[in-house]
């Protein structure tokens, strides 16, 4: 029972709305509303600029990195809260279960859980963006590299299978922009901001 208070609280934790908070409050714009709609860091940068990016990259690191914490006293119940933050940033209660994609988050939770995965995923995600200058299939592609780094680790099979979890749910939320990619209608990042 408290095992599942912690899975909640963790919930809630990834469920708070980083970026429609730091639109609304620092700059009066609902993300919602704007760009793509979604409310995670790309579309911060391209409707507020650089530094709202960055507050809402680092606040939704910060929430998946606090729901492994919590949850840490065991590594399944870590586990578990590190999927659960995911889900709660992914589809937040706080705004009708619509939000965002989950990848900060995730690097967050799967950097406190397993830095050496995150590190390998992110030099993936830097090394496609540079050649693509596009976000979402940078992450896509990055996503399953913290799964194969916890394998070829040898980490417990829990840890492959809840970093696979993860990695379905980021990838699955990008189902929009897998759609625009293979139409080749997916924007890039440009230089001038």
């Amino acid at each position: 029972m408290i095992a599942l208070c912690w899975i909640v609280l963790a919930y809630l934790i990834g469920a708070v709305p980083s970026g429609y908070i730091i639109g609304k409050a620092f700059y009066g714009i609902d993300l919602r509303t704007r760009g793509s709609g979604n409310i995670g860091a790309t579309n911060a940068y391209r409707e507020l600029g650089l530094k709202a990016a960055a507050a809402v990259f680092i606040c939704d690191f910060l929430k998946g990195v606090l729901a492994v914490w919590i949850g840490g006293s065991t590594p399944l119940l870590a586990l578990a809260c590190a999927t659960a933050a995911i889900v709660g940033n992914d589809w937040s209660i706080f705004l009708h279960f619509k939000s965002g994609k989950g990848v900060a988050c995730g690097v967050g939770a799967f950097t406190f859980i397993c830095p050496w995965a995150t590190l390998s995923a992110f030099v993936v995600w830097l090394l496609v963006f540079l050649m693509t200058r596009i976000v979402s299939l940078a992450s896509i592609v990055a996503a399953p590299v913290v799964v194969l780094v916890i394998y070829l680790a040898h980490m417990p099979m829990e840890y492959v299978i809840f970093s696979a979890l993860a990695a379905a749910i980021i990838i699955g939320k990008h189902h929009s922009n897998i759609r625009r990619l293979l139409a080749g209608e997916e924007k890039k990042i440009t230089r001038d901001k």
